[in-house]
């Protein structure tokens, strides 16, 4: 009896010793990112001064992602946003953040800086930077007009109600899928505010049509030099489907890059100097210059519009946008009710409008509201006149030429 205990006693320890030499599992590390001082977007924003703000310390802020890369409209690009303001912040790696994600966000290694305007929390490393502390945390976007938005509300989640694509641009898809670049079109309400819709040709909805009627669409707002423009997240965050509202009386912004789109023309009186297209960064517009490389050539060459029915409108404005530089004469605004649409300009009396035009060194600057009130009647004519001598001449740049109702 006392044998058989002693040998049972042997097994159970041998049992034992074998158990606790066998190696345990490694664990995953935890994840130790510092969180230091704590501010809100608004305190991070404050600190950009005109130079890049490195930072070196542990500071947190906390904030929810509003926009993400999912469709492909963003790529190291993720947007977000707190109670006091919004930021976009640049990614050195793709993915691993997605909308309604909440972050505490270590500043340490990240870089404030601007791009074309633009502000942004750049070199940001998801694995070091950032602890997901929640997901489905969905901001609701703020419902404004396209008049309301300016710097202020740079990179926030926005929601516009009764807007509707310019008809010039229903016929185009969102962006060039095949050629995976990135196009603009243009978003109108009904009281003839216009801003730009940019979209990645990287997009997954790139490839669809633009819708075609009236509605809300949500999105970020971005910011290019002194251009405020809308991205949309996808296009669950589009609904267009109610019947437009009154499309302006002219409507020419070159984002096709043609001088002669929409029945414009040409008439070169003297100096056979062009008008063109030109664009710069996102920008197309119209350009005019009486200098070929070598001299400056003396010109009039007018830019005409097509024929503009007026006889229903109430109280039509004219808006339009020009940049400038380089000495020469003003650019003049011209308006007739007699002009055939083909013959020279002396066939028909014009008048000339005021306008405010851009003071130079290329900063454009809007003509402000040119009331046509005066001119209820079919078969008006505006026209844009540059003259330019064998001496000098001022380059000019023409854009957003709009008449709609005030």
């Amino acid at each position: 009896m006392n044998k058989f205990k002693l040998l049972l006693g042997l097994a159970l320890a041998g049992v034992m010793s074998l158990s606790s030499c066998k190696k345990d599992f490694d664990s995953p590390p935890s994840r130790e990112i510092p969180t230091g001082s704590i501010m809100t977007i608004a305190d991070l924003r404050a600190l950009y001064t005109g130079s890049p703000v490195h930072f070196s310390n542990d500071e947190t802020v906390f904030a929810v992602v509003t926009a993400d890369e999912v469709s492909g409209n963003l790529y190291k690009n993720v947007y977000i946003q707190d109670n006091t303001g919004a930021i976009n912040m640049r990614l050195m790696f793709s993915g691993g953040l997605y909308v309604g994600d909440s972050l505490r966000i270590n500043l340490n290694g990240t870089v404030l800086s601007s791009y074309n305007g633009m502000l942004q929390l750049d070199s940001v490393n998801v694995d070091n930077n950032i602890v997901k502390q929640a997901t489905g945390k969905f901001i609701t976007p703020e419902v404004v007009s396209l008049d309301m938005i300016d710097a202020s509300y740079q990179a926030k989640l926005v929601r516009i109600e009764n807007v509707q694509f310019l008809s010039s641009d229903t016929a185009y898809t969102w962006a060039d899928a095949v050629g995976q670049t990135s196009q603009n079109r243009n978003l109108a309400d009904c009281l003839g505010n216009v801003m730009l819709v940019r979209t990645s040709g990287y997009a997954n909805f790139a490839g669809s049509n633009v819708p075609n009627g009236n509605g809300y669409l949500i999105a970020i707002v971005g910011q290019y030099n002194t251009d405020m423009q809308l991205y949309v997240r996808d296009l669950n965050d589009v609904n267009m489907n109610a019947t437009r509202c009154q499309e302006p009386y002219l409507d020419k912004d070159f984002e096709d890059l043609s001088i002669g789109s929409g029945g414009w023309t040409q008439q070169l009186v003297s100096g056979g100097i062009s008008w063109t297209t030109a664009t710069f960064g996102i920008d197309n517009f119209a350009k005019v210059t009486n200098y070929n490389g070598v001299a400056n050539i003396a010109c009039e060459s007018w830019y005409i519009s097509p024929a503009i029915d007026l006889s229903g409108a109430t109280q039509p404005i004219l808006t339009f946008r020009t940049a400038c530089n380089y000495a020469g004469a003003a650019l003049e605004l011209y308006i007739s009710t007699n002009y055939d649409g083909f013959s020279a300009p002396n066939t028909a009396t014009w008048t000339l409008l005021p306008a405010t035009y851009s003071s130079g060194s290329w900063v454009f600057a809007n003509s402000g509201n040119i009331s046509l009130s005066s001119y209820l009647t079919s078969g008006v004519h505006i026209a844009f006149k540059y003259t330019g001598t064998n001496v000098d001449g001022k380059t000019w740049e023409l854009d957003d030429i709009l008449i709609d109702e005030l």
